[in-house]
């Protein structure tokens, strides 16, 4: 009875008019394998790239350009185009992923988590009570979307927890015990906190350290998500069984676009104009 009553609040004054709008699943195990990194701010950019049909866009709110006013946008023009974002959180602030989780994100990442107390904070903060301690305070989902129904998983946004210190490594079966939605590695971090090159490490793992990471994720059932950033890169991860992962972000989609263009561009000149312009300086 206590469930059902959580189930139905409502929120005085909302309408009572259903939503025509429907809010993305991610699934991180069947369709995560071309994900887009967002590292700028502007809506219409995200929206150029959503409407190819990326599995999902991840927005960094730790080192990308958004802050939390433009989430709504961001998240928006993702939804519109039916791609479920993510949102990568500055960090542990429990109240801060309460606003992001408001503004609509399918999921958040959180970065940097080295133990197993930690990531049942940030797990619980995604979560509504029984199965975690997330307040309730849908007011931006209603009405654009359904509101989040009290009890149901499924409402829940996902909470994926960063692998990426050596700290995290070593306790990474603590941080499983947490039961997370995913673990994300963030190979930059990991290979310079193991003192190893970055490229050497995505490709060939020589110290078998990714391959151990997604073989306990497996077997906690717990899927695994890696930051590679390009289709070459991850090649590895995914024989080694990472299911998640961006394969390009919006930085380097304007840039090697760019790059090709004005190649093409000093390729189809007159030779003549091509020794010109060599000579010019």
């Amino acid at each position: 009875m206590a469930l059902e009553r959580k189930r139905n609040m409502k929120i005085p004054g909302e309408t009572s008019r259903p939503s025509p709008l429907t809010s993305p699943v991610l699934d991180l195990n069947e369709r995560g394998r071309r994900g887009v990194w967002i590292d700028l701010p502007d809506p219409a950019s995200i929206e150029l790239i959503c409407v190819e049909g990326p599995d999902w866009v991840g927005i960094d709110g730790q080192h990308g350009k958004p802050d939390f006013p433009d989430l709504l946008a961001l998240i928006d023009a993702a939804n519109v185009f039916g791609v479920p974002a993510i949102v990568r959180a500055q960090g542990h602030d429990v109240g801060g992923a309460g606003r992001v989780i408001d503004a609509g994100a399918q999921g958040i990442i959180f970065p940097t988590v080295e133990d197993g107390e930690t990531a049942s904070k940030l797990v619980s903060a995604c979560r509504f009570p029984p199965r975690g301690g997330r307040s309730y305070g849908p007011v931006r989902r209603s009405p654009r979307y359904a509101k989040p129904t009290p009890g149901v998983p499924a409402d829940d946004p996902l909470a994926i927890l960063m692998v990426e210190t050596r700290a995290g490594y070593e306790n990474l079966d603590a941080i499983l015990t947490a039961d997370p939605d995913g673990i994300f590695v963030g190979p930059y971090d990991l290979s310079l906190s193991l003192g190893v090159d970055f490229d050497t490490l995505v490709s060939a793992d020589p110290d078998g350290i990714l391959r151990d990471i997604a073989r306990r994720c497996a077997e906690a059932g717990v899927p695994v998500g890696i930051y590679t950033g390009s289709i070459a890169l991850s090649q590895a991860p995914i024989s080694w069984g990472y299911s998640f992962m961006p394969i390009a972000s919006d930085y380097s989609l304007i840039s090697t676009a760019t790059r090709s263009v004005l190649a093409e561009a000093a390729l189809s000149e007159p030779a003549a104009t091509r020794r010109v312009s060599s000579h010019a300086t």
